[in-house]
This record gives structure tokens, C-alpha cells and sequence, in this order.
């Protein structure tokens, strides 16, 4: 593995873990979830996120500085939005 790839295959890895996290977090597979925890996680994986950007940002090779940033940002946004939505709900329901 060449240390210049490492920004990709961060990207790879928080995407992977992404989608376990998706499809693992829900009230079947734990039924008492707190949905703060749930929130806590996302928001965990969103910051590594960010934290992969920067690092492939300073990379020198300019074909991984544009597939670190389009790849990190479209994983960015839809889980800040499912984030936000989740932040929502639970608003909602503690009121």
C-alpha cells in the first residue's frame, strides 16, 4: 500500500463504515437505542469525514486532492442532512 493512497482508503474505510452504521443503528437490531447516542455516532463519523478531507487536501497529487473532494463531500452532505434530520426528531419527540 503506497502512503499516498491512504486519503482514499480512509474515504473507502468511512464509507464502509458509514453504511454498517446505517443499517445496524435502528430499534431492530437494538431495541433501547437512545437516539442522542445514534446522533453522537453520525456526528463522529462526520467529523472523521471532515478530518479525511483536509488530509487528502494536502496531499500533492492532484488526482487524489479531486477524488478526496468529491468523494468526502458527497458522503458529507446526505449524512449531515440525516444527522440534522435526526437532531430533528428528537425535538420533536422530548417535547
Amino acid at each position: 500500500m503506497k502512503r499516498r493512497y491512504a486519503p482514499l482508503y480512509a474515504t473507502l474505510g468511512l464509507f464502509i463504515l458509514t453504511i454498517i452504521t446505517f443499517f445496524t443503528l435502528n430499534g431492530r437490531v437494538f431495541p433501547n437505542l437512545e437516539l442522542m447516542t445514534v446522533i453522537w455516532v453520525y456526528l463522529a463519523i462526520d467529523i472523521a469525514l471532515f478530518a479525511t478531507l483536509i488530509w487528502g487536501l494536502f496531499t500533492k497529487d492532484r488526482i487524489i486532492k479531486i477524488y478526496t473532494l468529491l468523494a468526502t463531500i458527497g458522503l458529507m452532505i446526505p449524512l449531515s442532512i440525516w444527522t440534522f434530520l435526526l437532531l430533528l426528531a428528537n425535538g420533536i419527540s422530548e417535547v
